[in-house]
Order: structure tokens, then C-alpha cells, then sequence
């Protein structure tokens, strides 16, 4: 997951020197991504004597009632820009340079069973932004909770550091300027963090603050 600003013009830029506005954010999750959307599939159990199908056991081959039904539900994940008040920033909205605003990623587990092994990862462009040290913090709250009662969850700091013993996010140096700016969540190679898993009908995120350069 990135985020990044469209910077103005060079005109502008004279009269604006430290104003900039926020214009889009991509959005990379591993488990799922977009809409939430649901998949189904049916799989049958074959069997035999001696033998898988061959015809030692009746509805061996397939057709029996020994059959499964499996349901996959993709997950939306969501990113928000908000001011230090807990405001949601609108596409556009102008930042001023030096000044701290949160990030805020959320999946909404809809289902009526447990999202397990999820992964999120969220690279800060340290051309636009500096992560401030010590603020990654998560919460749960009910499934489909707006963004005012998100930012009311009770929010738990997670610290900066990697490793499993510790808790289910961390934050690395990637390279170039000198700063912390891989966020990861979940088990993701070279970032080991305890597992997320988010219970069914239970909403997750997790915010963080930058600086805009």
C-alpha cells in the first residue's frame, strides 16, 4: 500500500512555497483486495477399497453425498488521511509542510467467521512524508462502525520493533533517507509479526503518523 501527493504546479509552488495536496492513495493488501465480493465451490470426496475410484465403493467417484461446500469472501482494505483532531482528509485537501497527519488502514470483516493470516504492508514515500517514531496503534471495532466510531475504538500502541514475540506490526528502513518507512502486519517475510486474524463481524485497523516533507 502507498500513499502519495500531487504537488502543484511550478507557478503555484512560488506563491504556495509549503502547500500541498493530498490527490491519491493505491491501496496493496496480499490477503485481499477491492469490493468485497463472494466465491463458492463445491467439492466432492471420492474413495475405494485399495484404491481412490475404483469402483469398490458406491458415489466413489465423485458423486456421492460426501460433499463440501467452500466459501471464500475477498476483504476490503481501506485507507484514510486524517488531520491530528481525528478529521478524515478529502481528496485534494491541502497539507501544510511540517505538518503531522494519521494514515489509517481498516479491514471490515463482514463474514460470520474468523479472517485468519492476513498480511498488509504499506510503503511511505519519503519524498512526501517522514514516519514519526513510536505511533503505529490498533483497535477493533464492530463490523461496518463509520469513520467516527473507528477513531473512538480504544486504540493499543504497537511498538516500531520486528519480531514475533512482539505484536502483529512493524516498521523497517527499505533504503534511501534514513528513516523507518515499510509498515507491516502479519506474518510478511523479513518482517516477522504475530499472526492477524480478525473475528467475524469485527472491524480492524491500525493508524500510524507522518510528517509532510
Amino acid at each position: 500500500m502507498r500513499a502519495s501527493l500531487l504537488l502543484p504546479d511550478k507557478a503555484n509552488a512560488l506563491t504556495r512555497k509549503y502547500r500541498k495536496s493530498i490527490a491519491w492513495i493505491t491501496l496493496l493488501c496480499w490477503f485481499a483486495c477491492g469490493p468485497t465480493s463472494l466465491y463458492a465451490a463445491t467439492n466432492s470426496a471420492t474413495a475405494g477399497i485399495n484404491g481412490i475410484d475404483n469402483g469398490t465403493v458406491i458415489g466413489g467417484d465423485g458423486t456421492g453425498t460426501a460433499q463440501i461446500e467452500i466459501n471464500s469472501v475477498q476483504l476490503a482494505l481501506v485507507k484514510e488521511a486524517r488531520d491530528l483532531a481525528g478529521t478524515v482528509l478529502a481528496p485534494a485537501a491541502d497539507v501544510a509542510f511540517d505538518q503531522e497527519i494519521y494514515f489509517v488502514l481498516y479491514i471490515d470483516n463482514t463474514t460470520d467467521f474468523l479472517a485468519y493470516r492476513l498480511t498488509i504492508e504499506d510503503a511511505i514515500n519519503e519524498t512526501q512524508f517522514t514516519y514519526v517514531p513510536n505511533s503505529l496503534e490498533s483497535t477493533t471495532v464492530a463490523s461496518g462502525s463509520n469513520a467516527a466510531t473507528r477513531w473512538a475504538g480504544v486504540w493499543t500502541p504497537l511498538t516500531d520493533a520486528v519480531g514475533g514475540a512482539d505484536d502483529e506490526a512493524s516498521i523497517v528502513d527499505s533504503g534511501g533517507p534514513a528513516s523507518d518507512d515499510h509498515i507491516s502486519v502479519g506474518e510478511v517475510t523479513g518482517q516477522i509479526n504475530l499472526p492477524l486474524q480478525i473475528p467475524a463481524q469485527t472491524q480492524w485497523a491500525i493508524r500510524f503518523r507522518v510528517r509532510v516533507n
